[in-house]
């Protein structure tokens, strides 16, 4: 039983580990901004923020499968469709 229990957890900490580390990268980008940094290093903040972040979406449609994100988009389509005619 207890190896089944860890099994299951384990995708969870590679995505949660995966947020920490999106969520350190936009951290950065706004103590970036709020010093006033040059260009060049807003420029490669916005970009490690933006990356962190697509890795961040497709590790967790890798670990948990893309019928998930499938299921999401659907469900995305289906709220616009309410709103958007």
């Amino acid at each position: 039983m207890s190896a089944r229990r860890g099994g299951v957890r384990r995708p969870w900490r590679w995505i949660a580990l995966g947020g920490v580390v999106c969520l350190l990268a936009w951290i950065a980008l706004a103590a970036g901004l709020m010093l006033g940094v040059d260009r060049t290093t807003r420029l490669v903040l916005v970009t490690v923020a933006a990356v962190a972040t697509e890795g961040l979406v497709w590790l967790s449609a890798f670990l948990l499968g893309l019928r998930v994100f499938e299921a999401r988009q659907r469900l995305w389509q289906a709220l616009r469709s309410r709103f958007v005619r």
